[in-house]
């Protein structure tokens, strides 16, 4: 089974964040999706595709970067 790697995705944007110097902020503004969504991304738990593709897109990466195989 494939599933989306939500922890991943937050990992990547927590770099892009420090590398740009940006507070969750200013990402959150970026990207268009709240700091609350962020932070629900960390935790691992669900979001909205349209959510999910704009960090995606800020990121200038393709989801399948945040697919990965699990056994469950």
């Amino acid at each position: 089974m494939r599933r989306f790697d939500s922890c991943g995705l937050y990992l990547a944007l927590d770099r892009q964040r420090r590398q740009r110097q940006l507070s969750w902020a200013e990402v959150a503004r970026q990207t268009g999706v709240s700091v609350s969504t962020l932070r629900r991304t960390e935790q691992g738990g669900r979001m909205e595709v349209d959510g999910m593709l704009a960090m995606v897109g800020w990121l200038d990466e393709a989801v399948e970067t945040f697919v990965k195989d699990t056994d469950w």
